[in-house]
Formats: structure tokens, C-alpha cells, sequence
């Protein structure tokens, strides 16, 4: 029965990116987009990575979609011209080499995975019970501030590139009662995944995409304008979570002797100071990038 479920998600994948691609009107198109994201956040969700469903549904569906949605009636119009039979033909032959060398490697790999064995006997050394965070924060925590100083270097490349912002318009009479509901219940959620991360599903990349969504429906309901000096403070809270983990990795360099080596028995307290500062930084990042570093018309 199971075998059949995921067989439906597999096929709706691919048909819902096949709409992205193939829809003459773009607006189709994101939906289409949004629709892929829910279903491979729950393509995930099988697959036993409720982390990373989590991630996808609310960055890699709803604020990429609220992204493509806001630039979607700025880009001009596709030529209704039909792509030369070569395309076609090279894009199919690329999409089974692709898919060649996926299976390929999929019946080549060994099934038996180590990893996960290495970060269960190591895990109550990482100061947190949820072995994705311990991996995140504690094992692979490099990984992670290369993640945030790419995120970051993101919003300054848009800011350099200087693009045009218009005003985030009304979406209508309805959407102010909408975020008056939804922004509490955003900011209660940021915070109950921000604290679950340490022995559950969540943490900062999750908690601040949500954060990030309650925004940007306020902004939307047109109760709240983006201005210069909000602007700014949002640029400092982006710069946050990245400042946070080099303070806490010179620190620890000071304190134990390796870069984010925390201190024995304050690793916990450590993983969620940064996760804190990571939420609120990416929560104004992604912000900005809906809204636009600076307003220019």
C-alpha cells in the first residue's frame, strides 16, 4: 500500500515540475512550483528526514514561491516561439544521462549506512538529543557558518546589484485580518521550533523562514510600510546570525583550544545562542530579499 503511495508522489513530482516548466502563464507556473515543493517536502517526510520537509516547505515552497510570485509579472513576456528540435533533443539526452548515472549509483552504493551509527555513539557528547542538529551545530558546525556566510553574501550581492524594488502593494481588504491572526502564530511557532530543535524536528533554518513568512504577510496586508531605518535594522539582524558564529568560534578557540570546540557540558547552551541569533538572521535575510535591500523605483 506504501509502495503505491509513494509511487503517486513520485509521479505528482514530476508532473507538477513539468507544469513549472512547460505552463505558458507564469503565474501557473509558480503554483506549479509550490505545488512540486509541497510534495517533495512530504517526499521527504517519507523518506524519514522530517528536518529537512520541514526546510523545504518553508523555504524551498513558501518563500521561494513568494519570490518567484513577486518577480513573476515583472519579467517580460516568454516568446511564444517553440524551441528547435536540437534543444529538445539535447535536453532529453541530458535527462537520461542524469538519470543513468542516479541509478547507476544508487545499485553501486553500498545500502549499509555508517554515518548515522558515528553520530548516535557520538551524540551525547553534542550537548542536544536530535542527531541533525548535533551534526548542524556541534560535528559540522563549519558547514553550517559557510552556509550563512553564503546566505549572507546573497543579500550583498543584491544589495551591489542595486535592482529595482517597487512598494509591496495591498494584496486587499482581507489580508490585514489575515496577518493579524498569522503573525502571532508565526512568532509562537519560530520559537517552539527554535527550542525543539535541541530534541526534535527544527531549529534555526525552519524558525526563521517561518518568522520570515509572518513578515512578509504584514507587509503585504500594507499595515506596515518598509522604510530607510527599518531597512537598516533588518541589515544588522542579517548580519547577526553570521557575527554570532565567529564570536563563538574564536571564543571557544580561546576557551578550549578548537575553533566551535565547545566547552565540556556548555555545548548545549552554546548551540542554542547561536541557533538564536541564526533565526533572527535569517528571518531578516530572507526578508530583505523579498523586499529589497534598499527601496528604488
Amino acid at each position: 500500500m506504501m509502495m503505491l503511495f509513494d509511487s503517486v508522489i513520485a509521479a505528482a513530482c514530476l508532473g507538477a515540475a513539468a507544469m513549472a516548466l512547460f505552463a505558458r502563464d507564469r503565474i501557473a507556473a509558480v503554483a506549479a512550483f509550490l505545488v512540486m515543493g509541497l510534495l517533495v517536502a512530504l517526499s521527504w517526510l517519507r523518506l524519514g528526514a522530517p528536518d529537512v520537509a520541514l526546510a523545504e516547505a518553508a523555504i524551498g515552497a513558501g518563500l521561494t514561491g513568494a519570490l518567484l510570485l513577486r518577480s513573476a509579472r515583472r519579467v517580460p513576456k516568454a516568446s511564444a516561439k517553440a524551441l528547435p528540435p536540437a534543444q529538445w533533443l539535447g535536453a532529453a539526452l541530458l535527462s537520461l544521462a542524469v538519470s543513468g548515472a542516479i541509478l547507476w549509483t544508487a545499485l553501486i552504493v553500498e545500502t549499509a549506512a555508517i554515518y548515522p551509527a558515528l553520530v548516535n555513539e557520538a551524540l551525547p557528547e553534542s550537548g542536544v538529543e536530535n542527531p541533525v542538529t548535533a551534526v548542524l551545530l556541534n560535528f559540522r558546525a563549519w558547514d553550517t557558518l559557510l552556509e550563512i556566510a553564503v546566505l549572507f553574501a546573497a543579500l550583498a550581492v543584491i544589495a551591489v546589484v542595486k535592482p529595482v524594488h517597487p512598494r509591496i502593494a495591498p494584496l486587499g481588504p482581507m489580508m490585514l485580518p489575515f496577518a493579524r491572526v498569522v503573525l502571532p502564530l508565526t512568532i509562537f511557532l519560530a520559537g517552539h521550533l527554535l527550542w525543539q530543535g535541541g530534541h526534535a524536528p527544527g531549529g534555526a533554518f525552519q524558525a526563521g523562514a517561518i518568522l520570515a513568512g509572518g513578515a512578509i504577510a504584514l507587509g503585504l496586508s500594507g499595515m506596515v510600510r518598509p522604510i530607510r531605518w527599518g531597512r537598516a535594522a533588518l541589515a544588522g539582524l542579517a548580519i547577526l546570525g553570521l557575527g554570532a558564529f565567529v564570536v563563538a568560534a574564536l571564543a571557544a578557540e580561546l576557551l578550549t583550544g578548537a575553533l566551535l570546540g565547545y566547552p565540556a557540558g556548555a555545548a548545549k547552551a552554546w548551540i542554542l545562542a547561536i541557533e538564536s541569533a541564526l533565526t533572527l538572521s535569517i528571518a531578516a535575510t530572507l526578508l530583505l530579499l523579498f523586499i529589497g535591500p534598499a527601496e528604488r523605483h
